[in-house]
């Protein structure tokens, strides 16, 4: 079949390969700019088409007359999609035969919108889903084609999610097309109700900061959700952003008295610093102070138990207002001694 390829990714990239190699002939790849997270960028998508002997644009804004026009020019049965940023208008959508097949990262119709696989281990959720839909002019709401699960445990970090999703994806899609192309696909319609989806929104680096305050459970969810590929949970020690790659959460056995945020162990042998919380302990197995490129143990960060963990704003400003008296002084002083 003649595929048209749309949108980011390393996904994309290798689902690309596989329908190749299956036979199947890529008119045209559409990508934009990469994330900082993506290991695969517009370079490799251009560098792919040329070996592919087809065209490779780059477009931020993909509902334009000018790529509708591109797109019907190369005569495609239908087109793949993976994370592109925006809706594709009802035209585009209509400008294959076969429709847009989009790989989404979620149970639907449950599971819509951005950021679903790092929800999913925040709220919690007992596994992770892809779904291979056709795209209508709604939010991840077309017929439903293929799906495949994924276990998460408390042990489960984003990162293993992202392996399986890479694993997965170019196989169903592979998969989908050969069903497309024999005349054996069978859609099936998602419901309607509002009710029965939940919609999900994107998520940015300032959402890994840890709030002490919460139960343990939910913070040790926050750095498994947070993790590699993305830029991690933090917290600040004194002035310093540390980053939180791997814990454990544990309940505590014993009665206690603390302040969320306050170092309550520091274990010499494991390296392990455990954290009171709102609620049980949160143990650090691996951080890093942000800009020095060095994961270490806890230990060799945290000195005392008489750290605390989280900013102290009061402490901020105090550090600041000396710092700006400290900057006024030295101007007076320089003033006086041109006089």
């Amino acid at each position: 079949m003649r595929i048209v390829a749309l949108g980011r990714t390393g996904m994309l990239y290798k689902s690309i390969i596989n329908l190749n190699q299956q036979g199947h002939e890529i008119v045209l790849i559409v990508t934009g700019n990469e994330e900082r997270e993506y290991t695969c960028g517009a370079k490799d998508f251009k560098r792919l088409s040329t070996e592919l002997g087809c065209d490779c644009i780059i477009y931020e804004e993909i509902n334009q007359d000018q790529l509708l026009d591109i797109v019907r020019k190369t005569n495609p049965d239908v087109a793949i999609s993976i994370n592109w940023k925006t809706l594709i208008g009802e035209d585009l959508i209509k400008a294959f035969p076969n429709g847009i097949i989009n790989a989404h990262a979620g149970d639907l119709p449950r599971y819509r919108g951005n950021a679903v696989p790092n929800w999913a281990i925040i709220a919690g959720e007992s596994e992770i889903v892809i779904t291979l839909h056709q795209m209508d002019t709604n939010l991840d709401s077309g017929p439903i084609l293929l799906k495949r699960h994924f276990p998460i445990t408390e042990s489960t970090y984003i990162g293993d999610i992202y392996t399986f999703l890479e694993a997965n994806t170019p196989d169903m899609f592979v998969e989908v097309i050969e069903k497309i192309r024999n005349n054996t696909l069978q859609p099936q319609t998602q419901p309607e109700n509002p009710a029965e989806s939940l919609r999900c929104y994107p998520r940015m680096p300032r959402d890994g900061e840890i709030d002490w305050s919460q139960p343990a459970q939910e913070i040790h969810r926050l750095i498994r959700a947070a993790s590699e590929p993305f830029a991690g949970a933090y917290t600040y020690i004194d002035f310093d952003k540390m980053i939180i790659w791997k814990a454990r959460y544990e309940k505590t056995l014993f009665q206690y008295l603390g302040v969320p945020g306050q170092v309550g162990h520091r274990d010499f042998a494991t390296g392990e610093v455990k954290v009171i919380t709102g609620d049980g302990f949160l143990v650090l197995e691996v951080v890093e102070i942000e800009g020095t490129n060095a994961r270490k143990k806890p230990v060799e960060i945290i000195q005392t138990i008489r750290t605390r963990l989280g900013m102290d704003l009061t402490s901020q400003i105090s550090f600041l207002k000396k710092k700006i008296d400290t900057l006024e002084e030295k101007q007076v002083l320089n003033k006086d001694s041109r006089l």
